[in-house]
């Protein structure tokens, strides 16, 4: 079953091209130049002792930031992971619980994009939402479960 939610993602070019450039602003006194829904997201592979520092879109939750990925480095983070995070320039400890279930992925969707608006939430979260109108619930599940969708929690610790 093909989701009427489709996924829409920069060209995977690009993004290896820019992230270079994102990342070195995020740390920087230039950091307001971006849109403040990015951050560098710090973390650690459990297998190889890997550090990755990755640009990342999020929305704030009321405190809580919410990252959807499909990345394979999120794996990372299965269980529960502290991490580190560069935002509004600064380094700060986090940490991070990744959510995989398209369920509940689904319902984490449908907060944010109730919570930055359809328009936002297209460019934002990566999506483009069906006719004009808000996807269901079971339209945001399918979606999720097709395209392999998560998302990471990340709360102050």
């Amino acid at each position: 079953m093909t989701s009427t939610v489709k996924r829409s993602v920069p060209p995977p070019t690009l993004v290896k091209m820019g992230n270079p450039l994102v990342r070195m602003l995020l740390g920087s006194p230039l950091h307001g130049v971006l849109d403040d829904s990015f951050l560098v997201l710090h973390l650690t592979g459990r297998k190889t002792g890997r550090r990755y520092d990755i640009p990342v879109g999020y929305v704030d939750m009321e405190g809580r930031l919410a990252v959807v990925t499909v990345a394979r480095w999120r794996v990372n983070l299965r269980g529960g992971a502290d991490v580190e995070v560069t935002r509004h320039g600064c380094l700060r400890p986090m940490h991070a619980l990744l959510d995989e279930d398209p369920a509940s992925v689904a319902v984490s969707y449908r907060a944010m994009i109730d919570r930055i608006g359809q328009k936002k939430a297209q460019r934002q979260l990566g999506i483009s939402l069906p006719g004009g109108r808000a996807p269901t619930a079971l339209e945001l599940k399918d979606a999720a479960r097709e395209y392999g969708w998560s998302v990471i929690t990340l709360t102050p610790r």
